[in-house]
Formats: structure tokens, sequence, C-alpha cells
């Protein structure tokens, strides 16, 4: 099955919804965004969700690494997503598995991501001044040629689009924010369980 990581969490509500809902990631987002937390916010999560399968994935945007690694260590991350400008040694001195950001907006920015030695790639949507959370897509028809396995498509998902874009692109994981909250905000229990019931059909209808 198409695992899914859902982004924004910001509260250990959010967090339960998304372990009920069989999700297999969570993201914590450090950087400053709409869905930012603190490190003292997440760890709290983290340590109440501990014993659950689900992973807990730090997001980072050109944060200085020894930060970083303090913020991994003291919030129980399981993984780390760098949606900056992170040179490709950067990714090398961290020791938990990393998940490159690329964003796209033309077909060459998907060779960026041949630069890093990732444990996975995730693609969104590039908008100038933004690092992720921009709520739109892009050419998925650009990713079919990527060379990994290892691909997180993220970018503008929602219930209604995640199946066609699993057809396209047959990525191992997609990643889900703005696409499953209520309009003011908050991640919305039942858009979680119609993205995870679109993603069921659409691995059915390509196996």
């Amino acid at each position: 099955m198409t695992k899914v990581k859902i982004c924004g969490i910001t509260n250990i509500i959010e967090a339960q919804i998304a372990i009920n809902a069989g999700t297999w990631a969570i993201g914590e987002v450090f950087a400053h965004s709409k869905g930012q937390i603190t490190p003292e916010a997440a760890a709290r999560i983290n340590y109440a969700v501990k014993y659950s399968p689900i992973l807990k994935v730090g997001v980072f945007v050109n944060e200085d690494i020894n930060e970083l690694k303090y913020i991994a260590k003291n919030c129980l991350l399981d993984m780390v997503q760098l949606h900056g400008h992170e040179p490709p040694e950067y990714v090398e001195e961290l020791d938990l598995p990393v998940i490159k950001a690329i964003s796209v907006s033309s077909p060459t920015d998907i060779e960026k991501a041949y630069q890093y030695e990732a444990w996975a790639y995730l693609f969104d949507t590039k908008i100038d001044g933004l690092f992720g959370g921009t709520g739109l897509t892009f050419n998925w028809e650009w990713l079919t040629k990527f060379l990994s396995q290892r691909v997180i498509l993220a970018g503008g998902l929602n219930p209604q689009n995640v199946k066609e874009a699993i057809r396209i692109v047959r990525p191992m994981a997609v990643d889900v924010s703005s696409g499953v909250e209520f309009r003011y905000g908050g991640k919305d229990p039942q858009k979680i369980m119609d993205f995870i019931n679109s993603v069921k059909e659409a691995d059915q209808l390509v196996s």
C-alpha cells in the first residue's frame, strides 16, 4: 500500500487521529510557517505516542545542524525532512534517515534530487518565498522518469485528486497537510479517512 504521511501535526489530538486512521508518519514543522510547532510541544506529542508504530518526522528549513540534532534527540524524532537549500554534505552528517524535499516548477528541478544520498525524496510544488505548504500541485508526469522508488509525493494533494496522482507517479508515499484540514485550520478526521480510503482505492486500481 502507498504510505500516507500527514504533515503539520500540532497537538496530541491530531496525532491520535492520524494513528487511529492507520497513517504511516506524521510531520511536525519546526520551520517558520502557519503550522509551526515548538520543540516543547513536539516533545509532548511524541512522548505521548512513543509506543505507537507511527513515525515522527521533523520538518526543518536551513536549520543549524547542531540545533537540528538537539531537537531530533529531545523530541524523539524518527526521521528528519529537509525542506531548504541544505547542501549534500549536510545530509551526510545526520544520523537519522533523511527525507530531502525538492521544490518543483520544471522537469529540471527533479534532477536536483540526484545530488543527495537521502533515505527518500519528497517532491513538492515550488513557489517563491515558500518552503512547502503551498496547497498547489505540479505536473506529476515529470516524476515518471525519476530513477528511484523512494518517492514521496506532496503538493496540493487531497481526497479528490490523490488517486490520479498515485496512478501517474506510483510513489512510495503521499504527503498531505492542507488537503485534510478544516476550512479555518486544524486536521479534519473525516477528510483524513477520506484521503486514506482514496489511497487504498488507488492501490487496488494500480496493483
